[in-house]
């Protein structure tokens, strides 16, 4: 029996492989015909929801999450609103405006970042016993008291309650210089105002001098008080009475006798 040469089943070899190659992918298309292709994971971007000011600190209600419209997504974009908020505006933002890290910053740390929405922080020469007590704390509540003793009032000094339930945002020092004197420490207290409040608050410390009462935890409570003076206070001062003189000695009784001479009779008193 002749044989094959080895060119011969090197060729039937070539032959059959090609063959399985184009069964294999003949099939593998068929397969991807039946098969749905697989879609892309769409891409959430927060955006934001309204119009939104530069230096506002972002909360949920100004947020959305939307799915991004292009096949490129965004540099720097957030996914989750939880990861914008608290973090504040850079630049003004219109609605839809997408939310990055580009266009907002973290939270910033401070007194800035503890004061309400609407307030200002204003710091204020205290009396003595209110600033240095070692009894305020940032996040207590504080009534102001203002004690005005001059002008109309020099002769009956006033106290007043001014406003009430003020945030003490910190406590503090600073020098104060007086013409002929050596400087010396004056205790200070940061609180945190209204701007109508501010207004009253810095003439109160023009013309008076502040006190601050502390409030107790949770005590929200608003009282009306008229003020104090010091008539109510004390009263009207008693008037004083002359000193009555001593009474002289009393004069011992005097005797008169009848003198004669001659003919003469005249009376003498002893």
């Amino acid at each position: 029996m002749r044989r094959f040469p080895g060119w011969a089943w090197l060729l039937l070899a070539v032959g059959f492989a090609v063959v399985a190659s184009v069964m294999a992918l003949g099939w593998l298309q068929r397969q991807a015909a039946i098969r749905p292709p697989v879609k892309a994971k769409p891409i959430l971007v927060v955006r934001a929801k309204t119009q939104v000011e530069p230096d506002v600190l972002l909360n949920a209600g100004q947020l959305v999450t939307v799915v991004w419209d292009q096949k490129t997504p965004p540099q720097d974009f957030f996914a989750n609103p939880q990861q914008v908020v608290g973090r504040v505006t850079r630049t003004a933002l219109k609605p839809r405006d997408l939310i990055t890290r580009e266009n907002t910053r973290e939270k910033r740390s401070g007194i800035t970042a503890e004061l309400s929405p609407h307030q200002r922080a204003m710091t204020v020469k205290v009396d003595e016993a209110s600033g240095v007590a070692g009894f305020l704390a940032p996040g207590d509540r504080v009534d102001v008291l203002v004690t005005v003793n001059k002008g109309e009032y020099g002769k009956d000094p006033i106290s007043k309650l001014l406003l009430q339930n003020l945030k003490v945002l910190g406590t503090g020092q600073r020098l104060e210089y007086s013409p002929g004197d050596k400087p010396h420490v004056v205790p200070t207290v940061t609180l945190e105002v209204s701007p109508q409040a501010g207004e009253r608050l810095a003439l109160a410390a023009q013309e008076g001098r502040i006190s601050l009462v502390l409030r107790g935890q949770g005590d929200q409570a608003l009282v009306e008080t008229g003020g104090v003076n010091a008539l109510r206070l004390f009263g009207k001062p008693a008037k004083s009475t002359p000193e009555t003189p001593p009474a002289p000695p009393p004069t011992p009784p005097r005797r008169t006798v009848e003198v004669i001479r001659g003919i003469e009779r005249q009376p003498a008193t002893f």
